[in-house]
Protein backbone atom coordinates (compact mmCIF):
# COMPACT_ATOMS: atom_id res chain seq x y z
CA UNK A 1 0.00 0.00 0.00
CA UNK A 2 1.35 2.84 -0.54
CA UNK A 3 2.11 5.77 2.00
CA UNK A 4 0.35 9.25 2.08
CA UNK A 5 1.73 11.90 3.70
CA UNK A 6 -0.84 14.82 4.63
CA UNK A 7 0.10 18.08 6.42
CA UNK A 8 -2.62 19.67 7.83
CA UNK A 9 -0.56 22.25 9.52
CA UNK A 10 0.55 24.50 6.95
CA UNK A 11 3.24 26.82 7.14
CA UNK A 12 2.76 30.90 7.88
CA UNK A 13 3.18 32.45 4.65
CA UNK A 14 6.07 34.90 5.44
CA UNK A 15 4.79 38.22 5.48
CA UNK A 16 6.06 39.85 1.74
CA UNK A 17 7.43 42.92 0.74
CA UNK A 18 4.24 44.23 0.27
CA UNK A 19 3.07 43.88 3.66
CA UNK A 20 6.62 45.25 4.98
CA UNK A 21 6.11 48.15 2.58
CA UNK A 22 2.26 48.93 4.34
CA UNK A 23 3.63 48.92 7.60
CA UNK A 24 6.69 51.06 6.81
CA UNK A 25 4.18 53.46 5.24
CA UNK A 26 1.83 53.67 8.21
CA UNK A 27 4.41 54.17 10.50
CA UNK A 28 5.47 57.46 8.36
CA UNK A 29 1.93 58.75 8.04
CA UNK A 30 1.52 58.15 12.25
CA UNK A 31 4.80 60.11 12.22
CA UNK A 32 3.67 62.92 10.28
CA UNK A 33 -0.09 63.14 11.72
CA UNK A 34 2.25 63.86 15.33
CA UNK A 35 4.78 66.08 14.25
CA UNK A 36 1.80 68.34 12.31
CA UNK A 37 -0.64 68.11 15.71
CA UNK A 38 2.36 69.38 17.94
CA UNK A 39 2.83 72.50 15.10
CA UNK A 40 -0.89 73.05 15.59
CA UNK A 41 -1.00 73.08 19.35
CA UNK A 42 2.22 75.31 19.17
CA UNK A 43 0.38 77.46 16.74
CA UNK A 44 -2.83 77.89 18.75
CA UNK A 45 -0.87 78.52 21.63
CA UNK A 46 0.90 81.92 20.19
CA UNK A 47 -2.70 82.51 18.42
CA UNK A 48 -3.79 82.95 22.09
CA UNK A 49 -0.85 84.97 23.92
CA UNK A 50 -1.75 87.33 20.71
CA UNK A 51 -4.99 87.68 21.42
CA UNK A 52 -4.22 88.35 25.10
CA UNK A 53 -1.78 91.12 24.49
CA UNK A 54 -3.99 92.82 21.86
CA UNK A 55 -7.14 92.68 24.35
CA UNK A 56 -4.95 94.09 26.52
CA UNK A 57 -3.55 96.47 25.09
CA UNK A 58 -7.25 97.42 23.03
CA UNK A 59 -8.50 101.01 24.31
CA UNK A 60 -11.17 100.68 26.38
CA UNK A 61 -14.49 102.35 24.71
CA UNK A 62 -14.97 105.78 26.63
CA UNK A 63 -17.25 105.73 29.56
CA UNK A 64 -20.83 107.14 29.20
CA UNK A 65 -22.12 109.11 31.53
CA UNK A 66 -23.81 106.68 34.44
CA UNK A 67 -27.10 107.07 35.43
CA UNK A 68 -27.89 106.52 39.45
CA UNK A 69 -29.13 103.47 38.82
CA UNK A 70 -25.56 102.07 37.16
CA UNK A 71 -23.62 104.20 39.54
CA UNK A 72 -25.72 102.11 42.40
CA UNK A 73 -24.99 98.70 40.57
CA UNK A 74 -21.39 99.43 40.19
CA UNK A 75 -21.03 100.16 44.09
CA UNK A 76 -22.86 97.27 44.98
CA UNK A 77 -20.73 95.09 42.30
CA UNK A 78 -17.85 96.42 43.81
CA UNK A 79 -18.47 95.86 47.67
CA UNK A 80 -19.58 92.39 46.75
CA UNK A 81 -16.65 91.49 45.00
CA UNK A 82 -14.80 92.73 47.92
CA UNK A 83 -16.41 90.91 50.14
CA UNK A 84 -15.82 87.78 48.16
CA UNK A 85 -11.91 88.47 48.01
CA UNK A 86 -11.97 88.74 51.41
CA UNK A 87 -10.73 86.03 53.60
CA UNK A 88 -11.84 85.30 56.73
CA UNK A 89 -9.57 82.05 57.57
CA UNK A 90 -7.68 83.52 59.65
CA UNK A 91 -9.83 83.96 61.77
CA UNK A 92 -11.71 81.33 61.85
CA UNK A 93 -8.51 79.30 62.42
CA UNK A 94 -8.13 81.50 65.54
CA UNK A 95 -11.13 80.07 66.69
CA UNK A 96 -10.49 76.23 65.56
CA UNK A 97 -6.88 77.18 67.97
CA UNK A 98 -8.83 78.80 70.72
CA UNK A 99 -11.92 75.94 70.99
CA UNK A 100 -12.81 75.26 74.55
CA UNK A 101 -14.82 72.33 75.55
CA UNK A 102 -16.39 74.77 78.38
CA UNK A 103 -17.36 77.33 75.68
CA UNK A 104 -20.19 77.19 73.70
CA UNK A 105 -20.54 79.65 70.64
CA UNK A 106 -24.11 81.00 70.23
CA UNK A 107 -23.44 83.09 67.31
CA UNK A 108 -21.11 84.70 65.07
CA UNK A 109 -21.37 88.34 63.36
CA UNK A 110 -18.17 89.24 60.74
CA UNK A 111 -18.59 93.19 59.50
CA UNK A 112 -15.81 92.96 56.90
CA UNK A 113 -15.62 96.65 56.15
CA UNK A 114 -14.13 97.06 60.12
CA UNK A 115 -12.67 93.68 60.25
CA UNK A 116 -14.25 92.91 63.22
CA UNK A 117 -16.21 89.32 64.19
CA UNK A 118 -19.00 89.86 66.88
CA UNK A 119 -19.26 86.24 68.48
CA UNK A 120 -21.79 85.73 71.53
CA UNK A 121 -20.74 82.67 73.40
CA UNK A 122 -22.23 80.84 76.75
CA UNK A 123 -19.83 80.06 79.15
CA UNK A 124 -20.73 77.98 82.01
CA UNK A 125 -18.43 80.68 84.35
CA UNK A 126 -17.34 83.66 83.88
CA UNK A 127 -13.65 82.59 84.37
CA UNK A 128 -14.11 80.38 81.88
CA UNK A 129 -15.31 83.15 79.44
CA UNK A 130 -12.42 85.35 80.50
CA UNK A 131 -9.83 82.33 79.59
CA UNK A 132 -11.35 81.86 76.14
CA UNK A 133 -10.73 85.48 75.36
CA UNK A 134 -6.91 85.72 76.62
CA UNK A 135 -6.61 82.69 74.81
CA UNK A 136 -8.21 84.54 71.80
CA UNK A 137 -5.81 87.27 72.29
CA UNK A 138 -2.43 85.27 71.51
CA UNK A 139 -3.50 83.93 68.33
CA UNK A 140 -2.29 85.59 65.23
CA UNK A 141 -4.45 87.44 63.21
CA UNK A 142 -6.06 88.78 65.72
CA UNK A 143 -5.31 91.90 67.17
CA UNK A 144 -7.76 93.28 70.28
CA UNK A 145 -10.17 90.39 72.05
CA UNK A 146 -12.75 92.20 74.29
CA UNK A 147 -15.72 91.24 76.18
CA UNK A 148 -18.12 93.78 75.57
CA UNK A 149 -21.17 92.67 77.68
CA UNK A 150 -21.94 89.43 79.94
CA UNK A 151 -25.39 88.44 81.45
CA UNK A 152 -26.37 85.45 83.60
CA UNK A 153 -29.03 83.13 82.26
CA UNK A 154 -31.39 82.96 85.21
CA UNK A 155 -33.90 80.78 83.17
CA UNK A 156 -31.38 77.80 83.29
CA UNK A 157 -30.92 75.37 85.89
CA UNK A 158 -27.42 75.34 85.08
CA UNK A 159 -27.22 79.10 85.62
CA UNK A 160 -24.33 79.49 82.28
CA UNK A 161 -22.95 82.98 81.73
CA UNK A 162 -23.47 84.60 78.22
CA UNK A 163 -21.17 86.74 76.98
CA UNK A 164 -20.46 89.41 73.91
CA UNK A 165 -17.09 89.60 72.48
CA UNK A 166 -15.91 91.59 70.19
CA UNK A 167 -12.87 90.41 67.80
CA UNK A 168 -10.35 93.13 66.27
CA UNK A 169 -8.83 91.25 63.42
CA UNK A 170 -5.50 91.99 61.46
CA UNK A 171 -5.76 93.38 57.73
Amino acid sequence: MARLDFDFHARPARSGKLGIALALAGVAALVWAWSNLQAARTTEAGLALQIAAIEQARPRPAAKPASPTDHAAQTTQTRIAAQLAYSWQPAFDALAAARSSKIALVSLDAVQAKSQIKLVAEARQLADAVAFIEVLQQQPGIRRAALTQHEEQADDAQKPVRVHILLELDT
